[in-house]
């Protein structure tokens, strides 16, 4: 009985830790704070900026994430720098997004119903696309 005990600790233990990094995921604004920065670093100010969120509210988001040990930081001058803590992350962002792709039904209706809004996009050439992506 004593072993069991100690095995169902075992797994209780195990399954806890890996529930951090789901209770990290666990809000559309952190998904997207991970898709951010995937793309590069960002300081909170700017990740509030991106997403309409009040600086406290991202600060929140950015704390979440980097108890779940999915994001790390790094001060530079007056300003800290959130990352990425690996590629793993990254990797475990894209198998969310494909899981999500294959098995919600909602995700395809809602992605359908927001192009279909875009009567006419307007065509971009090259340098001008290149030049919006400087500009931000």
């Amino acid at each position: 009985m004593e072993h069991d005990d100690a095995h169902r600790a075992f797994k209780d233990g195990l399954y806890g830790q890996f529930a951090r990094i789901g209770k990290g995921l666990a809000s559309p604004h952190r998904l997207e704070f991970l898709e951010l920065l995937a793309q590069a670093e960002r300081t909170v100010v700017s990740l509030a900026k991106e997403t309409g969120l009040s600086l406290a509210n991202a600060s929140q988001h950015l704390q979440a994430l980097r108890e779940a040990g999915l994001v790390e930081s790094r001060k530079a001058g007056l300003f800290v720098h959130y990352r990425l803590a690996d590629p793993s992350v990254l990797e475990l962002s894209q198998a969310i997004r494909v899981v999500a792709e294959r098995r919600l039904v909602e995700l395809d209706r809602l992605v359908r119903e927001h192009f279909a809004d875009r009567s006419d996009p307007e065509p971009v050439g090259v340098d001008d696309l290149l030049a919006r992506i400087r500009a931000g």
